[in-house]
């Protein structure tokens, strides 16, 4: 069985969240022992997270090969200005243009990109939900608890690139400081000056690692989880904490509902727009989230872990394995024993 399928892994991942999800693809389909191209020259089927070489895509469809997108969110004037359609272009051509097939990781994700670059239709696209690895994010064996009197230890995790991000988690917590024994641990790098002088607090412990055995493990040793973003359109930083079994308060903005369905007392309200507002971004109703969780912490918490399972990325990676079998066949429709060999091997390894 020749592999026909390509995905332009980085040899060095970042932070970012279309890095982790390569990190974990790469990892899933390692395991699973799924065949795919290292180079792109003879690929029929291109994968990528949001954008690649226009070069690249051309060359798979001029073999006669297949474009899958990855997309999240999308560039939009009220938070990235007058340039969005520029930031936009590259992704909005291959969408356009050049994709045979959509995923997107959430139904708000989805709205989102219909709504700056056309709908398509039911058949060419389909949503998958991030994953976390759960050989790194699982609950604690024994369950937290909040005492009288002691440390409450709230958590944030990310690449706090900006504002919205974390400023309204900080002005949320230094409101509740005095009413309760606050930590805010601060886990990621912060990469914007505006948050530096926030992050200075004496209840605030920021590290900067992003390893993610230190990051389950920070997750795990916490009570609640916060997470401030204009828009998300499936953060990973948020599938992490579910996974760790912590109760998680936010703003109710992007796909937090959906992600969160079992938690939505704990999301502030923000609007019904499609693309919020930082501005529609209120502290206050932040810290109210977070007074209530802490509050009804043995509620929540007892909630939170019986949704701990939610989102292993084993199940993402099968879907995607789903997908790129589902194309090997269309592309071999003729081909009886290639579609059968490949089946097999893919349904096999799968179980194993």
């Amino acid at each position: 069985m020749h592999p026909l399928l390509y995905i332009p892994f980085q040899r060095r991942e970042g932070n970012s969240g279309p890095s982790r999800f390569r990190q974990n693809l790469k990892r899933h389909l390692a395991l699973q022992k799924i065949p795919y191209l290292k180079k792109p020259d003879k690929a029929k089927i291109l994968f990528f997270p949001t954008s690649c070489p226009i070069e690249m895509i051309e060359k798979v469809k001029a073999n006669g090969g297949r474009v899958i997108q990855r997309l999240d969110g999308v560039y939009y004037p009220s938070k990235h200005g007058e340039g969005f359609e520029v930031f936009n272009a590259v992704a909005r051509k291959i969408y356009c243009n050049y994709a045979d097939f959509v995923v997107f990781q959430s139904n708000y994700s989805k709205e989102q990109c219909f709504s700056m670059f056309g709908d398509k239709p039911d058949s060419k696209y389909r949503i998958i939900c991030n994953g976390a690895d759960t050989k790194y994010f699982y609950p604690a064996l024994k369950m937290n608890t909040i005492q009288s009197n002691k440390r409450v230890r709230l958590i944030t995790t990310g690449y706090f690139r900006n504002l919205d991000m974390l400023e309204p988690v900080i002005k949320a917590c230094d409101v509740l400081k005095d009413t309760f024994n606050l930590e805010l641990v601060v886990l990621g790098p912060i990469n914007n000056e505006g948050l530096i002088a926030y992050s200075q607090r004496n209840y605030i412990t920021h590290k900067k690692t992003t390893k993610l055995h230190v990051l389950a493990n920070e997750l795990r040793k916490s009570h609640i989880f916060i997470y401030s973003h204009l828009n998300p359109p499936c953060p990973n930083s948020v599938v992490e904490a579910i996974s760790c079994g912590l109760p998680v308060v936010g703003f109710d903005s992007g796909a937090m509902r959906e992600l969160l369905p079992f938690g939505i007392d704990l999301l502030a309200w923000v609007s019904n727009d499609l693309f919020q507002k930082y501005e529609d971004f209120k502290f206050e109703k932040l810290a109210e989230k977070i007074s209530f969780a802490i509050e009804k912490y043995a509620i929540v918490k007892e909630r939170a872990m019986a949704h701990s399972h939610l989102y292993p990325f084993d199940e993402c990676g099968e879907k995607y394995i789903s997908l790129f079998s589902r194309m090997h066949q269309e592309l071999n429709k003729g081909n009886v024993d290639e579609n059968r060999i490949y089946a097999e091997h893919v349904t096999g390894m799968s179980r194993r």
